[in-house]
């Protein structure tokens, strides 16, 4: 009796010190590129689903971007666009329908094909990321109420990242109380107008985990990250699209091996990507990969 209590209490405690690791954007190196997936792994598997995400935790994403709506009976779901009628075999908007009836839906795949799979709640998505994926929450700004308790009950803080539109005074009017307890992160467009008062405005008033910068199809408003980094702010380029990376987009790595030294090049350390596998790889070779632990 007394062997078999011994055993239980050492299954307890391995399970308390060993088990699951917290990890944690805090503790990501500064010398390393952070690999986020855009929509989750949605080659494998629909966007903004359980699947595409458990396929980027598969690949070493780091982390995934996933995007928040709302349902009728306030239930906080990943889609995308304001209608359900690309990605599920449903139509209308999310807020037409409650939590149960978004449910009997099924989502579609990057070819409009139904698949077998569900629309996930952010809660059920937090219990899969949990200690093994950070993530990035789109288009969460309005939600931020409903969002919060979330995290806090699952302590979770350190493994998410906000981002929004925001200058400093809205971010500080909105999430001023608990603006500590948050990581953050402004979109600056380049060549807007906006982008050094806003960059500024954050670089006074309140330590940041990083700026997502939006650069144009061309070189012509690049600033020097490098200066940004100095304050242990990180750097996030979307590498997705031309318009967005001055031209050095990743499907070009098919003609051109060496387009994504233009990321370590110009000191972007946060890449989102649709080529997670083939960024990844070239990150490997330069050393400037890491495995969230």
């Amino acid at each position: 009796m007394k062997t078999k209590i011994f055993l239980i209490l050492i299954v307890f405690f391995s399970e308390l010190f060993f088990g699951q690791s917290k990890i944690s954007l805090s503790g990501f190196p500064d010398d390393k590129v952070m690999v986020i997936a855009h929509r989750a792994d949605w080659r494998e598997a629909p966007e903004n689903s359980i699947p595409a995400i458990k396929k980027a935790i598969e690949k070493g994403v780091n982390m995934v971007e996933i995007d928040l709506a709302l349902t009728k009976d306030n239930v906080l779901i990943l889609m995308h666009d304001k209608t359900i009628d690309r990605t599920t075999t449903g139509k209308g908007s999310p807020s037409d329908y409650t939590i149960e009836e978004i449910k009997k839906l099924f989502l579609r795949d990057g070819l409009g094909v139904p698949t077998e799979m569900k629309v996930p709640t952010l809660s059920e998505v937090l219990d899969v990321t949990d200690g093994k994926i950070f993530i990035n929450l789109d288009k969460a700004f309005d939600y931020f109420d409903l969002v919060y308790p979330i995290l806090k009950e699952k302590k979770m803080f350190d493994q998410v990242l906000f981002k929004g539109t925001a200058t400093y005074d809205e971010f500080n009017k909105k999430y001023g109380k608990i603006k500590d307890e948050i990581h953050y992160m402004p979109i600056v467009r380049l060549g807007s107008g906006e982008d050094w008062s806003k960059i500024n405005g954050y670089l006074k008033n309140h330590k940041i985990y990083g700026f997502e910068f939006t650069i144009g199809p061309d070189e012509n408003y690049l600033i020097n990250f490098k200066e940004i980094q100095k304050s242990k702010i990180k750097i996030w380029v979307n590498s997705m699209w031309p318009q967005l990376c001055a031209g050095h987009n990743d499907d070009k790595i098919f003609e051109n091996p060496d387009v994504y030294n233009w990321y370590p090049d110009h000191h972007v350390n946060m890449i989102q990507t649709d080529r997670p596998k083939e960024l990844i790889n070239f990150l490997k070779k330069k050393n400037l990969y890491f495995l969230n632990e």
